[in-house]
C-alpha cells in the first residue's frame, strides 16, 4: 500500500461534537505520542491543534514494535485491523547473539511458542495464533497515526514550534509561538500543551531541563537492504536479530517482505563511514548474503541518529506536560521507543480528560501521578539497559533483574517477567485500568448517577449479604 493511501480504521471517524467552547489542547509533534494523544482527545470532544514542522509521510528510524503498542492502538483508536492490513512483517520476539558464547538465544512474546517452536515450520508459526507484534516501516506507520488524528477531528497545522508562552504568577501555559509556512511568527492561544516534540525537546530546551545519562551516550548508523535473508528455522524474517560486536551492537529488523533495516550502535560521536559500517556488519555475520544497499530519497545509503539517553528534570508544569521522547529516552537495546511514545500519548490524553472532565479534579495532583509513573517506567528500563551492557555474560541474571521490577506473583519465571516488562504489557495494563475507571465515571455523570453514593450502596449490600 502506498503510504499516502493509508487510512485510519473506521472506528476513528471524525468527532462532530467538538465545540468551540471545549478546552483547546495544543500538541507539538505528530509522531506516535502526539498523534495518539491528539486522536484520543479529539474523539472525546476537545479542540486539538497538532503542530508539526515536517510534511507527512516522513521517514523515521525505530521500526520494532511491542505487543502492548498494538493493544493500546486497538483499544483507544480501533486501528488493529488497519495495521494488520498494511502487510508489515510479524515479529514474534527477538533473537540475540549476546552473552557467554556466540550461540543464538531467543526471547519470544508467547510462552507457548517457546515450547512448540522446535516442531513448527513457517506456515505453522504464522497460522498458530501466537502473540506477536510487527516490525514496521515508520514512514507508513506514523502516517497512519497522523491521519487517525485528523480523522478524529484534530486540526493539523504545519509550523515550527518556537516557544511556549507561560504567563501569570505560576507560569501557566497560555499559548504557543510558532513560525507558520508563510514564515510569519504567530501565537496560537491554548488551554493546555502536550510537548511531544521528540528529541528536539521544546520545553526541555526552553526551560533547560535536559539531564543526559552519561554512561549511555550512543549513536546509531543505519541503512536499508533489499534481498536479505533471516535467522534459521521457522522464525526466519519474523523476529528482530541483535548481535553484539566489539564496537557495540548491531540490529537486523525486517520492515517489509524484501526490505531490512540494519544498524550499528556505538559510542562514536562522529558519523561513521560506509566502509566502517559495512566491515562491522560483516563481522556481525548478519544474514545479508546477496542483499543490496537501498538508497534513500536523497540518494544517501548510510544514515545517522543520535541515541543519547536522557530524562528531563521536570516533566510537566501548569498547563503543560511532556510525552514520548520529549520526556525521556532510553538506549534502544530493548526496542521500547515506540511503545513508550504510544503509551505516553495515551496517558497524557487520559490525564487531560480527567482534569477537564472530573468535578473537583486537581490538575497538579494528576500531573504528579503522571510524572511518578513515567519516571518509574523510565528508571526500570534504564536499569535493565545498564544491566544488559554491564552484565551481558549472565543472561539469566538480566531476567532476574526484570523480575524485581514487577509485583510478586505477576509472572512465573524470570524470563516471562522480562517479557512482561519489556513488551509494555505491565505498564499498558496499569494505564487501561485508569482509563476504564475514567470511562465509568464519565458514564455515571452522563446518566446523573452519583458514583460515591453508588459505591456506598454496593458496600452496604455486600455487608448485608
Amino acid at each position: 500500500m502506498d503510504p499516502t493511501e493509508a487510512r485510519p480504521h473506521p472506528a476513528a471517524a471524525p468527532n462532530s461534537h467538538v465545540q468551540s467552547s471545549a478546552p483547546h489542547v495544543i500538541i507539538v509533534g505528530a509522531g506516535p505520542a502526539g498523534s495518539v494523544a491528539a486522536a484520543i482527545l479529539a474523539r472525546e470532544g476537545l479542540r486539538v491543534t497538532l503542530v508539526e514542522r515536517e510534511r507527512f509521510p516522513r521517514h523515521h528510524v525505530g521500526e520494532s514494535l511491542q505487543p502492548a503498542t498494538l493493544t493500546l492502538l486497538e483499544r483507544h483508536l480501533g486501528l488493529g485491523a488497519a495495521i494488520d492490513a498494511m502487510g508489515f512483517p510479524r515479529k514474534y520476539g527477538a533473537v540475540y547473539v549476546w552473552g557467554e558464547d556466540r550461540a543464538p538465544w531467543s526471547v519470544l512474546f508467547d510462552g507457548r511458542l517457546e515450547a512448540e517452536l522446535a516442531g513448527l515450520d513457517e506456515a505453522g508459526l504464522l497460522g498458530g495464533g501466537y502473540e506477536h507484534a510487527y516490525n514496521v516501516d515508520r514512514l507508513r506507520f506514523d502516517h497512519l497515526l497522523y491521519e487517525a488524528a485528523g480523522a478524529a477531528g484534530a486540526e493539523h497545522r504545519r509550523a515550527v514550534a518556537l516557544s511556549a508562552q507561560l504567563d501569570g504568577p505560576d507560569g501557566r501555559f497560555t499559548g504557543l509561538r510558532v513560525r507558520d509556512e508563510d514564515d510569519v511568527e504567530r501565537v496560537i492561544p491554548g488551554d493546555f500543551l502536550i510537548d511531544a516534540s521528540g528529541q528536539a525537546g521544546l520545553m526541555g530546551r526552553q526551560l533547560q531541563l535536559t539531564q543526559l545519562v552519561s554512561d549511555l551516550q550512543s549513536t546509531a548508523s543505519y541503512a536499508y537492504f533489499d534481498g536479505a535473508g533471516g535467522v534459521s528455522g521457522p522464525l526466519g524474517r519474523h523476529v528482530q536479530l541483535v548481535v553484539t560486536v566489539e564496537e557495540g551492537w548491531a540490529w537486523f529488523i525486517p520492515v517489509a517482505p524484501d526490505r531490512t533495516s540494519v544498524g550499528v550502535v556505538t559510542k562514536d560521536r562522529a558519523r561513521m563511514s560506509l566502509e566502517r559500517f559495512q566491515a562491522i556488519v560483516e563481522r556481525a555475520e548478519l544474514p545479508l548474503q546477496g542483499a543490496r544497499l537501498a538508497p534513500g530519497p536523497r540518494g544517501e545509503t548510510l544514515r545517522f541518529a543520535r541515541d543519547w539517553s536522557f530524562v528531563q528534570r521536570q516533566l510537566s508544569g501548569p498547563g503543560w506536560l511532556m510525552a514520548g521522547d520529549a520526556a525521556c529516552f532510553v538506549d534502544p537495546i530493548l526496542s521500547g521507543g515506540v511503545d513508550f511514545a504510544v503509551r505516553g500519548g495515551c496517558k497524557a490524553a487520559t490525564l487531560l480528560l480527567r482534569s477537564f472532565g472530573e468535578p473537583g479534579a486537581e490538575e497538579a495532583e494528576l500531573r504528579a501521578v503522571y510524572e511518578e509513573e513515567l519516571r518509574r517506567e523510565y528508571k526500570a528500563y534504564l536499569r535493565l539497559a545498564r544491566y544488559w551492557y554491564g552484565n551481558n555474560r549472565s543472561v539469566q541474571g538480566l531476567f532476574w533483574e526484570a523480575h524485581r521490577e514487577i509485583p510478586a506473583g505477576a509472572t512465573a519465571t524470570p524470563l516471562r517477567a522480562f517479557v512482561y516488562l519489556t513488551t509494555g504489557r505491565y505498564a499498558a495494563e496499569r494505564h487501561l485500568r485508569v482509563f476504564d475507571v475514567w470511562q465509568e465515571q464519565k458514564m455515571f455523570r452522563q446518566l446523573g448517577v452519583d458514583a460515591a453514593a453508588l459505591r456506598r450502596a454496593r458496600e452496604a449490600a455486600a455487608r448485608g449479604s
